[in-house]
């Protein structure tokens, strides 16, 4: 089972990296205005309640200000394989690696499936994770 709350010395850095930030609403203690969030330059701020995001493993900031969850350079090399094999079709055998890393690495309880926006949204984390991985 994968471990959705971060330790409590992860979770403590980035509430305070979050409370130093110009984005963070100490009265509501979000990242930008509560649940919808803002937009600033070409991003956009969260709308988190920082102090439950801060728990969870699998969040990100996005602003990229925390430390990026540490993919493993085996598990790195099967998704940059992956996606590479999976352009145009997706076998059975490859779809349950994505869905595997995706809950590994991004979280939640997502099932195996054949939906193709499902795919679609999962292969794109999957790339997120290669860009940050490559950085």
């Amino acid at each position: 089972m994968i471990p959705f709350k971060a330790d409590k010395e992860l979770a403590k850095k980035r509430i305070a990296i979050c409370e130093s930030c110009t984005h963070f609403r100490k009265r509501t203690r979000t990242c930008g205005t509560a649940i919808k969030g803002n937009k600033v330059g070409s991003k956009r701020t969260c709308g988190c309640f920082m102090d439950a995001k801060t728990k969870l493993s699998f969040s990100r900031c996005p602003f990229n200000k925390w430390e990026f969850l540490q993919v493993a350079e085996n598990d790195y090399l099967a998704i940059k394989n992956l996606l590479d094999e999976v352009k145009n079709t997706i076998n059975p055998k490859q779809k349950e690696i994505l869905y595997n890393m995706q809950r590994k690495y991004i979280g939640g309880n997502t099932k195996t499936s054949n939906c193709v926006p499902c795919l679609k949204s999962a292969l794109k984390e999957l790339e997120q994770i290669v860009e940050e991985y490559e950085k």
